[in-house]
């Protein structure tokens, strides 16, 4: 499960943000400097909060496509925040669904975490028109994509 796995949009390399206004741009900007869909180097990631400290948005790889399937889905940047404030506040055991298991490490890298459509599209109408808080309208939505991840690891037979 990835932002990939929808219809792609189209990115021009010479206009990055098409379709986003330079502020909404910057905004997005300033958000997935801190929720990354992919992981970044430390070095990289500190030139890149620079820019956006100084209000050039800038593309880190898979940034705009992130945005663009978000928006579709009815985030803002604020949304999109608010729901990865709030998995930081669900711990990553206690569903196997949570995006926590499939963050983007490597050795001298800042994590990346994907934004998974087909789990999150559901979020701006739970906490938005169900009026439920950001935590909530998370685990409901982490629990209604549980069937999606199937257990891992042993398993035992009920005689057992």
């Amino acid at each position: 499960m990835s932002a990939d796995s929808h219809d792609p949009i189209p990115v021009d390399p010479r206009n990055p943000w098409e379709g986003f206004s330079a502020d909404e741009a910057l905004r997005w900007s300033r958000v997935l400097i801190h929720h990354s869909p992919d992981p970044q180097r430390a070095s990289i990631k500190a030139a890149m909060s620079h820019s956006i400290s100084n209000g050039v948005a800038v593309v880190g790889r898979d940034w705009v496509l992130t945005a663009a399937r978000a928006r579709e889905d009815g985030f803002t940047p604020v949304l999109y925040q608010a729901l990865f404030e709030s998995l930081q506040t669900i711990d990553v055991r206690a569903f196997r669904s949570h995006p926590g298991h499939r963050r983007t490490t490597f050795r001298s890298y800042v994590p990346g975490t994907p934004y998974e459509s087909e789990i999150w599209n559901d979020w701006p109408r739970l906490f938005l028109e169900e009026e439920f808080d950001a935590r909530t309208a998370t685990a409901l939505v982490l629990l209604r994509t549980e069937p999606l991840f199937p257990k891992t690891g042993p398993t035992t037979s009920p005689e057992q």
